[in-house]
């Protein structure tokens, strides 16, 4: 099968290797509606193209992914309530990331996330689903739903499988940008290197995959998957609903004050009072 046509995502084939860029530099490739389009274009390329190995996530531009596109975010706010028994567009919006992260879960390809500058929102996603992340260490990182008033709906139940319960509620509770080196100690990162060496750690990883036989691949991550228990679509179903009535609460105003570069009005900050 040639390779499908694709929207704000660049797509190429190194070898048994396909690597799918990230393109909206000029937002350090925030998610909108495209890019969802393209990744779940490539999703069922591949499971039709079981001679790859492996997919390469990556961002042009220097960054990874600066999270969810807060002009879609806007447009949404300014979306009417739905009536009673109509379906909500907002929850529907959300509940569609959490099916491309089951769609990216489940490929029978290695799915390698190569990381530098900003991994933000939406991109912890991808890392949750990835088999193996690299990170330039430099790169920066946030759980940053919980600034804006909102939660990390779809993201979480992936997140919480990858690096246990008390470390995605540390991260999400406190919203904090953290260092690859921390993201290591966490389970969110695999490897560390210098940003200079990010190529060369790709191309070693892309070896040592490359050793491993593609229909075996492809039978050990199943196995892995029902060993470890799937993620449950009825909890990111009431993760969308959950989503929604904060978006339309404090997320009004997370999203004015992102806009307006000013903190929202729950902000609490205390003095570093370091006196005894």
């Amino acid at each position: 099968m040639t390779l499908p046509a694709l929207r704000d995502v660049l797509l190429e084939r190194r070898q048994s290797t396909v690597i799918a860029t990230l393109d909206r530099p000029q937002t350090k490739n925030a998610l909108n509606a495209a890019i969802i389009d393209s990744l779940f274009a490539i999703c069922r390329w591949l499971k039709e193209e079981r001679d790859i190995r492996a997919l390469v996530l990556r961002g042009s531009g220097g960054s990874f992914c600066a999270g969810g596109d807060i002009k879609e975010f806007a447009a949404q706010l300014m979306a009417a309530e739905p009536a009673p028994g109509e379906a909500d567009p907002v929850e529907k919006a959300n509940r569609r990331f959490g099916d491309l992260l089951l769609e990216l879960d489940a490929l029978p390809q290695v799915v390698v996330s190569l990381i530098e500058g900003a991994a933000f929102g939406g991109a912890m996603g991808f890392i949750a689903v990835s088999d193996v992340v690299i990170a330039a260490s430099d790169a920066k990182f946030s759980l940053s739903e919980t600034t804006l008033g909102l939660p990390p709906a779809q993201i979480g139940p992936f997140l919480v499988r990858k690096i246990g319960l008390f470390n995605a509620r540390r991260l999400a509770l406190t919203g904090a940008r953290f260092g690859a080196d921390e993201g290591l100690r966490a389970g969110l990162v695999d490897r560390v290197v210098a940003p200079n060496d990010l190529e060369a750690m790709l191309a070693a990883t892309l070896c040592e995959i490359g050793r491993c036989e593609p229909a075996a691949l492809a039978a050990t991550k199943r196995i892995f998957n029902r060993a470890a228990g799937a993620v449950d679509p009825a909890d990111l179903d009431d993760a969308a609903r959950a989503f929604a009535r904060c978006l339309r609460g404090a997320g009004r105003e997370g999203a004015a004050a992102f806009a307006r570069k000013e903190p929202p009005s729950w902000v609490d900050i205390y003095p570093q009072n370091t006196q005894a």
